[in-house]
């Protein structure tokens, strides 16, 4: 017989201690979930968090449906959020770990036109942009 939860799911509620049928007050909901009341009525307006309708203006959740709503929000550590954050500028220590390459390689591919172009930062320090370096690596 298959659980009627994945195992993502029961592995969260055994490491935060709660139960998967347990009631929780909106209230209750929100400081769990760490958002405000409007946050959380939001939420179950957009239908993106399941919950139980008690009377008009009263809804519980049970811990599944919370634990449920977490899962969803979970993203892969390597995955870029958002593309459009400003970038940062890394020393050529950090190309050369990015990249495996020497210096002297990084100043031929960057004079031949086949790297990053470096960042003046100050009139005897220079950088690259994370991101370009990220997409050069991608290329290769």
């Amino acid at each position: 017989m298959q659980q009627p939860f994945n195992q993502q799911i029961c592995d969260m509620a055994d490491s935060m201690g709660i139960s998967l049928y347990s009631r929780f007050s909106q209230t209750e909901a929100s400081l769990f979930l760490h958002c405000t009341l409007d946050m959380l009525t939001d939420l179950q307006k957009q239908h993106k968090i399941e919950y139980i309708q008690i009377a008009k203006d009263t809804s519980e959740f049970f811990g599944f449906q919370l634990l449920e709503y977490l899962a969803q929000q979970i993203q892969p550590a390597n995955e870029v959020k958002d593309i459009n954050t400003p970038d940062k500028i890394i020393d050529i220590k950090e190309v050369q770990k990015l990249t495996n390459l020497s210096r002297t390689s990084i100043w031929r591919l960057e004079r031949a036109g086949r790297f990053c172009a470096r960042v003046q930062l100050t009139a005897s320090r220079v950088g690259w942009r994370y991101n370009e370096v990220q997409k050069w690596i991608k290329s290769c």
